[in-house]
């Protein structure tokens, strides 16, 4: 079973309109945050014996603002407590104004090979209506110091549907961001009514103050977007993820394969099983404090900094290891799935029951023993696997 490491860096210098990630700006407390990641991974160490890390993940918040001697502390430890493969993959999120080259250059000496940038939009009145602290040349010159310090694995971020922007910007877009020859993108769709109305921008909508493109305006987005990057050889391996051969995310890949991964930090969220060798007996999900004074407390103390922890029976695992794995483009073998979690053949004979009149609808095929979505069915994912699942 593929195992990742997970750092969450909660700290931003303003936060976005549209975000809905949990930060704050609140002053970074640089080297109380690195020991308290310390304790925290001392206090988990006994579950994760036996374990090797395939890839290690930094998100925000905005982990470039870290000063990188205490990030490469925390790596230290890491390496010294989780064995990692040789050729894992090891991931810095970057916000294309918060970089310069000597930091970029200490965090590659640290161990660091892939670097995400959020560029989200390449038009500067976008960037502003959604609250992006950065510019077009911000992200192009982002990109040229992250090759300049060594990254050979790039990826941005790039999101459609937003304030003022066209079908033909969101094309731009992604034209100018292939011109900076990213290994992978993620290309996702600005949808407010998934945020509940938590953040700024999606209060404004629903007040009115703001105005969307309509659903044609963003499905045609979409449409010329993927029809774009194919043809560009970028690969969708995934609803929002398309990457170069042999340079999708190995930690992204770990969510949508029900693999574990170990979440450290203010807010950050894990997931391990409780026997890798025996996925059938389930496994637990947990997220830590969000309040920095009682996650320093708890770690401080030698105590788990967990607000949440819940256990998860097999057909949990099951039914989440179908939603996930059917954003997949490749799809899911759900015989394979089953085996994997001790899955009764009825329940895997329901779902394909309950997936036949999809498949003659055209959302869904059958390949074998593998169910995936087609190119119209992804991007109908949520609604499709309701359906499938029955709920």
């Amino acid at each position: 079973m593929d195992f990742g490491i997970y750092i969450h860096f909660p700290y931003c210098r303003s936060k976005c309109r549209y975000c809905d990630f949990f930060s704050m700006t609140s002053p970074i407390p640089h080297e109380a945050y690195a020991e308290a990641l310390i304790r925290e991974l001392e206090a988990r160490r006994p579950a994760l014996t036996g374990r090797k890390a395939v890839s290690l993940y930094i998100g925000g918040g905005t982990p470039t603002l870290w000063r990188p001697e205490a990030a490469e502390k925390v790596l230290k430890a890491l390496a010294r407590s989780v064995p990692a493969e040789e050729a894992a993959e090891q991931t810095i999120e970057a916000n294309p104004g918060t970089v310069d080259l000597g930091s970029l250059r200490a965090f590659c000496s640290a161990g660091l090979n892939r670097i995400s940038i959020g560029a989200q939009s390449f038009r500067d009145d976008v960037l502003r209506a959604i609250g992006r602290a950065h510019s077009r040349n911000d992200i192009v010159r982002a990109a040229e110091l992250a090759r300049e310090a060594g990254f050979g694995n790039l990826s941005l971020d790039l999101i459609y549907g937003l304030p003022g922007q066209t079908a033909k910007d969101a094309l731009s877009d992604a034209e100018e961001a292939l011109s900076l020859r990213p290994e992978h993108l993620s290309v996702y769709e600005l949808m407010v009514e998934n945020l509940e109305f938590r953040t700024p921008l999606a209060r404004d909508v629903q007040a009115g103050k703001v105005r969307l493109p309509d659903e044609e305006e963003t499905f045609l987005a979409g449409e010329a977007l993927l029809d774009l990057l194919e043809a560009s050889g970028m690969e969708r391996y995934e609803i929002s993820s398309f990457a170069r051969a042999g340079r999708r995310s190995r930690h992204n890949q770990l969510y949508w394969t029900g693999g574990e991964y170990l979440g450290l930090g203010i807010g950050a969220s894990g997931f391990l099983l409780n026997d890798p060798e025996h996925p059938e007996k389930g496994g637990r999900r947990w997220r830590n404090h969000r309040h920095p004074r009682r996650y320093f407390a708890d770690v401080a103390a030698g105590r788990l900094p967990e607000e949440i922890s819940e256990p998860l029976d097999a057909r949990t695992l099951f039914e989440e290891r179908v939603q996930l794995g059917l954003r997949q483009a490749g799809g899911l073998s759900l015989a394979q799935a089953g085996t994997a979690l001790g899955i009764a053949d009825r329940v895997i004979d329901s779902i394909w029951q309950r997936a036949e009149p999809l498949i003659q609808q055209g959302w869904m095929c059958r390949e074998g023993g593998t169910l995936r979505l087609t190119r119209k069915g992804l991007n109908f994912h949520t609604d499709l696997i309701l359906r499938l699942l029955g709920e």
